[in-house]
């Protein structure tokens, strides 16, 4: 049980990548099939979703941190505790529309992150394409009803689900296989 708590964070990232991965399918699958779950089992897969982005928000730092400068790590620190504390608060019954805020957060993260290191070899092309395009879709539609009240026609929410579904596969599968790259190229 030590060896998991201790392990290297590369393994924890590629985890965490998969858990939040595998925790978005669900949460598609639940959606499209109709079910309704237990509240008690909603609020755990909310949990382990914060969690696993959390994790992989964290050590998204240390696998770039020879691409940017050190006061990411902090902004990072921060932006997992906004995610952690969202979703807390998201699991409560006192918030029935969900943490807006934290997606716009993650959302802008992703994108600015993916900007600056794009082409710098730390995450594969393709998953910094896909990330782009699936964070600048959350942003955008995020700060419209964040900043400005809009609601978003329901005729949209397809090319939300769209944005959400290309920034989640580009940032776990991303993450995934650039700490993979990493790990195997520091093994050599």
């Amino acid at each position: 049980m030590k060896k998991f708590f201790t392990q290297p964070i590369g393994n924890l990232s590629r985890q965490n990548a998969l858990v939040f991965l595998a925790i978005n399918v669900i949460f598609i699958a639940v959606e499209f099939s109709g079910i309704t779950a237990l509240d008690a089992i909603e609020d755990l897969l909310n949990f382990i979703w914060g969690f696993s982005l959390t994790s992989i928000i964290i050590a998204a730092y240390y696998l770039a941190k020879d691409h940017v400068p050190e006061y990411w790590r902090f902004a990072h620190t921060i932006l997992a505790t906004v995610i952690i504390l969202g979703t807390f608060v998201e699991i409560t019954d006192e918030l029935d529309s969900g943490f807006l805020p934290m997606y716009f957060f993650w959302a802008f993260n992703s994108l600015v992150y993916s900007l600056t290191l794009r082409g710098n070899g730390v995450f594969r092309p393709i998953y910094e394409n896909i990330t782009i395009a699936g964070a600048l879709f959350l942003t955008i539609g995020t700060s419209l009803t964040l900043f400005f009240s809009y609601e978003i026609p329901e005729a949209f929410e397809l090319v939300g689900f769209a944005g959400w579904s290309l920034l989640v596969i580009g940032f776990s599968l991303g993450n995934y296989f650039a700490w993979g790259d990493k790990m195997s190229s520091s093994a050599e």
